[in-house]
């Protein structure tokens, strides 16, 4: 079995390019459901690849990226990287792009654009389709018992 190595994580600049991004208005992206159905989470999808995880604050309020997958597989999650950095010791924090890599005015357009943006659309309501009977399944003149 071939070693196959994972992408690496994303980088801040990617992060915070990513998100400035999704915050402008003719960055093409879907959300998996409105902010008032999100129930705190919600999926956003951009046309360049990127898919955001989020998480809103009642209000609603957007609280903070919890993952961000890369177009290349790259995968950053909330907790993997530390404010300033991982040698600040003591006063390290876990990185929070939203408060961390944005301005307040870049983060209350990615907010706007979030609640305003468009959604997957719902599923066809179709019928399930029957499954295989017996006889379809095990035929009678294929030989399954020998």
């Amino acid at each position: 079995m071939p070693d196959h190595e994972p992408p690496a994580p994303p980088s801040r600049a990617a992060l915070a390019a990513v998100l400035v991004r999704a915050g402008e208005p003719d960055c093409a992206l879907l959300a998996d459901r409105p902010v008032t159905d999100a129930g705190g989470a919600q999926r956003i999808d951009l046309a360049n690849g990127w898919r955001l995880n989020l998480w809103w604050h009642p209000g609603p309020e957007l609280a903070r990226l919890w993952a961000a997958t890369a177009p290349d597989g790259g995968i950053w999650t909330f907790g993997c990287d530390r404010w300033p950095d991982w040698l600040a010791g003591p006063a390290a924090v876990v990185l929070e792009p939203l408060r961390h890599l944005l301005t307040d005015e870049q983060r209350e357009r990615l907010q706007q654009r979030l609640l305003t943006c468009s959604c997957w659309p719902e599923p066809d309501p179709l019928p399930e389709p029957e499954p295989p009977t017996m006889a379809e399944l095990f035929p009678e003149d294929e030989a399954w018992a020998s």
